[in-house]
Parts: structure tokens; sequence; C-alpha cells
């Protein structure tokens, strides 16, 4: 029976190997795409921090719309816990966003995480569609192959372990272990068997839920073990809130954590629990709030188009007072959200609604009282990227990318070192 399934691991493991070496590859930068780029563009993301300390959003807005042109409207402001790093300001309708100093005022620069061009497009690209275009709805062969290839992994992986089990307790230690001190093929054989094992969990892990955006029957099938109904449709905030909190979140809010599998396909996924670019897709500022003021503060110029910032000021007071440990807070015109510092499901977050003359908060839907489904699909998109259990669990997911992706070149030395073992026997026999 070994045999028979040693033959299905060899012959699966040949032509998806190298895809399987990408994918492993591209998903290990991904871990750390945040502290990649602020480590290599420190000017653009760190805040220089003076003895005033920062300023307040309606202090801050008017200083800003001076460096921009009159086209680019505010529409949102995300508010960082830490001190050291700049404000987001989303406008428009695309995904780039603004960085701001809240010390000094001054716009870093644009940031858009998937605009071509940039290196961590061209790697979620690699990551998620092979480098093949996608659009959403429409058939992707990059999906497939990335898709094809993971539903493989899986299979391999379970063909290893069953082939790594060992036939004594004895034999065990040995194969957890790795000999430095042996021939160079016993090294890497070694490799390949402990290395292997020892990933093996979080790998399937990984697998097992990126699945979810390959596949619509797989999803299905995934999220109804864990009581989710994927035919439900996603409610905006607002709709939510005017619902009772009913519902899922729509793709570019971070409220409560659930989003469905399809919009995750082209909006980036990824990061998303730290993933702050994702503001850039809110509404135009000042849309829907004919009550509103500009200005310092708030002026006394009214009319369509304008928004009363020393209203946000209240909301983020008033938010940041009940929620001392947030990682962020996102006001925009009428609703905020709280991305509170806690392990697990990265996406919760709690939702809010405010009156845009007062800043007085109307409405909420927290994180803690939405429904299961919600909280399995933030949770099922933490699982996949390891931000479940903070530093730790992602330190850990980058070591299983990289072992992962060295498998299939221990694998490829190992076969054609025994190919040539055999054809050099076969040769003698002759």
């Amino acid at each position: 029976m070994k045999k028979f399934i040693s033959k299905i691991h060899l012959w699966l493991s040949i032509p998806f190997g190298l895809v399987i070496m990408i994918l492993c590859l591209t998903g290990a930068l991904l871990v750390f795409e945040s502290e990649i780029l602020e480590f290599s563009h420190p000017s653009l993301y760190r805040a220089n921090i003076t003895e005033n300390g920062r300023m307040p959003i309606s202090e801050l807005m008017p200083k800003v719309k001076e460096q921009l042109p009159d086209s680019v409207l505010i529409s949102s402001v995300q508010i960082p816990s830490n001190l050291k790093k700049n404000y987001r300001m989303g406008f428009g309708q695309g995904r780039t966003s603004l960085l701001v100093d809240p010390y000094t005022a001054e716009v870093k620069g644009e940031v858009n995480p998937y605009a071509r061009g940039t290196f961590f497009s061209f790697v979620r690209r690699c990551h998620r569609w092979f480098m093949f275009q996608y659009s959403r709805g429409e058939f992707s062969w990059g999906k497939l192959i990335t898709g094809v290839s993971t539903l493989v992994f899986v299979v391999i992986m379970i063909t290893g372990i069953i082939i790594w089990v060992p036939k004594t307790i004895k034999l065990l230690k040995t194969r957890l272990s790795i000999k430095t001190n042996a021939s160079r093929f016993r090294f890497w054989y070694d490799t390949h068997l402990a290395g292997g094992i020892w990933v093996a969990l979080l790998l399937l892990a990984m697998c097992l839920t990126g699945l979810t955006w390959s596949f619509n029957w797989y999803r299905d099938g995934f999220y109804k073990v864990f009581g989710v109904d994927t035919s439900r449709p996603a409610q905006t905030v607002q709709q939510a809130l005017q619902t009772g909190g009913q519902g899922d979140s729509p793709s570019g809010e971070r409220s409560g954590g659930g989003r469905p599998e399809g919009n995750f396909e082209e909006r980036g996924g990824g990061d998303r629990g730290n993933n702050p670019e994702r503001t850039g897709a809110s509404r135009v500022s000042g849309a829907g709030d004919s009550e509103g003021r500009s200005g310092r503060g708030g002026s006394e110029r009214r009319g369509a188009g304008y928004t009363d910032y020393s209203a946000w000021d209240a909301v983020f007071a008033s938010l940041s007072q009940s929620n001392p440990r947030f990682k962020t807070i996102t006001v925009q015109s009428g609703s905020a959200s709280v991305s509170n510092n806690r392990s697990g499901n990265t996406r919760a977050s709690d939702s809010y609604t405010f009156d845009t003359r007062t800043g007085e908060i109307t409405d909420s839907r927290l994180y803690k009282d939405q429904d299961k489904s919600a909280k399995i699909r933030g949770w099922i998109y933490a699982v996949h990227v390891g931000t479940w259990g903070g530093i730790t669990t992602r330190i850990l997911y980058f070591i299983a990318c990289v072992v992962g992706a060295s498998l299939p070149l221990t694998g490829y030395y190992i076969y054609l070192k025994k190919w040539r073992v055999r054809r050099k026997k076969k040769l003698q026999r002759e």
C-alpha cells in the first residue's frame, strides 16, 4: 500500500513542484509585507514626532487640502494607535491612499499596494493568479493553476505524512531529526522528511483555507462545515446598522471581519487585517452630508460637498477613549470603525454611525454581537495568513512557507539521485 502511495506522492510532485515552490515563496514574502514596506521606505511610513503632538483632524485637513489639487477630496482618515506612524487618507473610489504626517501635515506620498509595477503587486499576482490576468466573474487560467496546484499540494502532504509514519517508535526520533554529519544525500533526504513533517500542519491550514478563494464548490462546502451561509448577500455597514447588525460587512469595510469570498479576489484580500490601504475605497468626502462645514474646526461656510471635521475629532476622541487598546480608528462621513488590537480574527472591528454635525455616536455594530457567519469568515482569512496568533504565528508561517518552498527542490534532488543509482545498476547488469 505504501508503495502505491509513494508513487502518487512522486508523480504529483514532479509536475506541480515548481508551482508549489512559487506559491510558498510568494506566501512567505506576503507574511511580512507591511514590515518590509515600512522598513524599505521609512520616510514614507514613519511620522516626524514633535512636542506639540498630533494635530486634530479639523486642523490637519485644511493644511492637507492646500497641498492637493481641488479635484482630490478626502473621504476617510485612518488613525493608528502607534504614534510613530503616519495617517492614511482615502480619496475617490480607488485603492490609493495618502500618507500624511499628523504632526506636520506634510503629505508624504501616495500608496497603492495593488498598483501595477510595484514589487508586492507582482508577488501577489504570482501567489493568487500565477501572473495571469483576472477579472471578477471571468475564467482565469492563473486562478485555476494556483487552485489545482494547492489542491494537489494537499494530496502530496497527506501522502507524504502516510509515507513518513515510522513502523516502530524507535525510528520516530530518526524521522524527526536531520543528520548533519552524514553524506550529502542523507542530509537532504532527512531535510525533506523531517522538514516536511514539522511544517505539515501549518501548510495544510494555509492550503485548506486558501482553497476557499479558488473554487466555489469548495468554498460552499468548507463554509457549511462551520455553519456559514454563503448564499446570503453582503450588506453595507449602514444597512447592517439599520437592520440591527444582521448580515456580513462589505469588503471595503473592516467591520467584524466578515467578507464574502467573491470580493476577495479583486480587492486584494491579503492583509489584510494589516492592510490599511483598503480605506482608499471609501466614498467621496461630504457626499450626503449637506450640513457639513469646511475649514479649521468646521468653518461658517455650509453646503453640499463640505464636511465638519470637528465632528470627526469628536468621534475619534469618543472611540479612542472607549477603546483604549485600538489598533486603528477609521472615520469617514457618517460612519467609523475601530480595529481592535487583538489576536485571533484580526479583521474583527466595531462599526459606528454618528451625527455629522455634532459627532455624537448614534448607533453601533460590535464584533462580539455579530453572527457566527461573519466571525467564521474573518477567522478563515486569519488562519490562512497566520495573523491569528500575532507575531509568533506569523514567524512560524514564514518558516513553514520557506521550508515548503524547499520541499520540491529536495524532492527533485532525491528523485534524480535515486534515478542515477538505478540507472547505474542497470548498466552494470547489462
